[in-house]
């Protein structure tokens, strides 16, 4: 019995903006962790209206 050592096209394609991410600016990859992480829609409206005040 061989061991499939095959990736999925979604894991592959993960990989590789992962590594992409890590070449752009600290600001993006910042914006793009707060906007990556799962939250409810009523965390999503407290932070535009706290963005929206400044």
């Amino acid at each position: 019995m061989s061991e499939d050592t095959t990736c999925s096209p979604w894991l592959e394609g993960a990989k590789a903006m992962s590594l992409d991410l890590k070449t752009q600016p600290p600001e993006v990859q910042a914006e793009i962790r707060r906007l990556s992480k799962k939250t409810y829609p009523e965390t999503w409206r407290a932070i535009r209206e706290t963005e929206d005040q400044k």
